[in-house]
């Protein structure tokens, strides 16, 4: 079977050799430049990357992508789309052959996130659909674009493959989202991916208004059926329309409660009012969800020390100096050199033993 990688790209120098060489192992290497003004074109041609450069106007990343899958060879059977600041770890040419069956239209590897190339630990991770039939298949969407299939799609999964991510937030396409999300939300006002994002950018960008406008209509649309995503429209809107917090909080939480986030939420607010019995309860239930659900929702702050801090102050108010002990060190561990979580483990070490000195006389 012949393979190729492929991809658009716009002034990627830093990243061309890395991505090619992740590649090497393809019988094609193919980039669409669509206009940079640097030397990529010049870095990804000396490691042996075919690169044409083309011209979208208006800018569309769905059309942008199509135009540079036209550019495949007619003999390619496998095509791996491979956004210029991912790599792929080495081996994954073999095990691609040996996942890819004869009726495969797509196979899912793994998609993880790292903050640099040698640092091993996972940000996060998920499957994704980065290699598809060369024949079938075009990208839909202007923006967040998705591969669509025109018959019956067979798919596989290889989480062997794994292909990494290292987010580049010097560049400023992420300029270019809400507007595109736009359009996106006007071409398929149905689209309840898109109108989840389009509501989380508002989010971002302070339009609270059109935030809750936006995630009140994704959870009634019919094709919002995954329920942590509902859960995180839920937690949005949380924040979007604070007079209804408690509501939309206690919403989140029936609606996946094994999310560490949503408990963290609920705390965060039990802690503004003082509540200490809820707060109390609110961090036992987030400590207690161990694993995290793997999608791109996860949020790293959740498996920080907040939790434990938060239930630690709680602890104390209600005169449960062991738990309070306990973890009050176990938001130390997670950061050291947090002088205030030091203040709290040493004082709350010393109410204890008051209050055992008190019990012996």
């Amino acid at each position: 079977m012949k393979v190729a990688v492929y991809t658009i790209a716009l002034n990627e120098a830093a990243h061309a050799e890395r991505w090619a060489n992740s590649a090497a192992d393809a019988d094609y290497r193919i980039v669409a430049d669509t206009g940079s003004s640097d030397d990529t074109v010049e870095r990804l041609e000396r490691a042996g990357v075919i690169v044409h450069r083309i011209a979208i106007r208006p800018w569309r990343f769905d059309v942008a992508r199509n135009a540079a899958m036209a550019l495949i060879p007619s003999d390619v059977e496998i095509c791996c789309s491979m956004d210029m600041d991912r790599y792929l770890e080495p081996g994954w040419r073999q095990k691609l052959e040996a996942a890819w069956a004869p009726d495969t239209t797509a196979l899912f590897c793994r998609t993880v996130y790292r903050t640099h190339p040698d640092d091993p630990t996972i940000l996060r991770g998920w499957p994704t659909k980065n290699f598809h039939h060369r024949w079938g298949y075009r990208f839909k969407r202007p923006v967040h674009e998705a591969l669509s299939y025109s018959g019956k799609e067979i798919t596989k999964e290889c989480i062997d493959i794994v292909m990494c991510e290292v987010q580049d937030h010097s560049k400023d396409t992420r300029q270019q989202y809400l507007p595109l999300m736009e359009v996106a939300h006007r071409e398929d006002p149905g689209d309840a991916q898109i109108c989840f994002w389009l509501g989380r950018d508002y989010m971002w960008a302070n339009r609270s208004g059109e935030a809750t406008a936006l995630l009140s209509r994704y959870l009634e649309l019919p094709t919002s059926t995954w329920g942590e995503e509902r859960a995180e429209a839920m937690r949005y809107l949380a924040r979007t329309a604070p007079t209804r917090k408690m509501y939309w909080l206690d919403r989140a939480r029936l609606e996946a409660p094994h999310r560490r986030e949503i408990w963290l939420d609920l705390a965060e607010q039990f802690h503004a009012e003082a509540d200490w019995t809820n707060l109390f309860w609110a961090c036992a239930n987030g400590i207690g969800k161990t694993h995290r659900t793997g999608s791109y929702l996860d949020d790293e702050h959740s498996w920080g020390f907040r939790l434990y801090d938060l239930g630690a102050i709680a602890a104390w108010h209600l005169n449960m100096m062991d738990q309070a002990v306990a973890w009050g060190r176990a938001a130390l561990d997670l950061d050291p050199s947090n002088q205030r979580l030091i203040n709290n483990l040493e004082f709350f070490v010393k109410r204890r033993s008051e209050l055992n000195s008190g019990k012996a006389t």
